[in-house]
């Protein structure tokens, strides 16, 4: 069987983050790049969306890529507002006219699409809790329709009902993440024909873990699987990305993970293979 990995990083190891950055902090450690992406043959992965990193990592990976079998698509690097969460694969704006100058680097780098930081992450801590900022409600719709304007598809990691409303009215193409979405958020999807990525594994991931309110990430979870079973009876698209390589998802086989976390939420795998022929389609400069 073969897999789309609708999101990843090639850079992350499953473990320790910030290990991983170091890294490659003195430049991409080839090496390790091509044993990950041998590793991801063998899983029967032959589609990679990367979600970016600013170290060159996923550039590097979308150059070898071919010689593994493996359709290879990146962001190159995800812009973030300054000082909000996005920082770890990301590039800094300020204002809308800070991120056009990202969107023409992406462009200068070949990017395939735009990979935009809306809100912030979970905090584990309390059912529906965010922590790192994001973006203000008004600046959404003026950031998208500069990528669209410059021939980009945007990803975006986005949680949280209001950010995601006004994302998907502003023609956001797919949401990744997607937490805490209300029946509103679940219709504007369908009617926008927008792609979800729910990422279940990266939040399995968290169950259990020392540090963190126990109880709180499977809560979390749950949410997220009753949405995905009313979305799927509103006929919206979703596909499997597993966050591979954050922690406790491994590189190659979180796409493993996904499909099964999918499955349990009552997706059948014709249904998973609607959503990532969406973004195999759309996903890739001028798509």
């Amino acid at each position: 069987m073969s897999y789309s990995e609708c999101h990843g990083h090639i850079f992350m190891d499953g473990h320790v983050f910030r290990e991983a950055m170091e890294l490659h902090r003195s430049g991409v450690v080839r090496e390790v790049i091509d044993e990950r992406l041998g590793l991801l043959r063998e899983a029967g992965v032959t589609y990679y969306r990367d979600g970016g990193d600013k170290l060159g990592a996923s550039l590097y990976a979308r150059s070898r890529a071919p010689e593994y079998g493996i359709e290879y698509r990146t962001c190159a690097f995800g812009t973030h507002k300054r000082h909000q969460y996005g920082g770890l694969v990301g590039l800094p704006f300020d204002t809308a006219s800070d991120f056009r100058g990202l969107v023409a680097l992406a462009k200068e780098q070949k990017a395939d699409f735009i990979k935009l930081m809306i809100s912030g992450i979970m905090d584990f801590q309390s059912f529906g809790g965010l922590m790192g900022g994001g973006l203000e409600l008004a600046e959404i719709p003026e950031l998208i329709k500069i990528a669209h304007g410059e021939g980009f598809r945007v990803m975006a990691h986005v949680n949280g009902a209001a950010r995601i409303k006004t994302a998907l009215e502003a023609g956001l193409d797919s949401v990744e993440h997607g937490y805490f979405m209300d029946d509103e958020c679940l219709t504007l999807l369908q009617e926008t024909g927008a792609v979800w990525v729910p990422t279940l594994a990266a939040t399995a991931g968290f169950a259990g873990r020392p540090g963190f309110t126990q109880g709180v990430a499977e809560a979390n979870l749950r949410h997220a699987c009753e949405n995905i079973r009313k979305a799927k009876g509103l006929g919206v698209l979703i596909a499997a990305g597993s966050d591979a390589g954050a922690v406790n998802v491994p590189p190659d086989r979180g796409i493993h993970i996904e499909h099964t976390l999918l499955a349990a939420a009552g997706l059948e795998p014709e249904d998973v293979a609607k959503g990532d022929e969406a973004i195999r389609r759309r996903f890739v400069y001028g798509g």
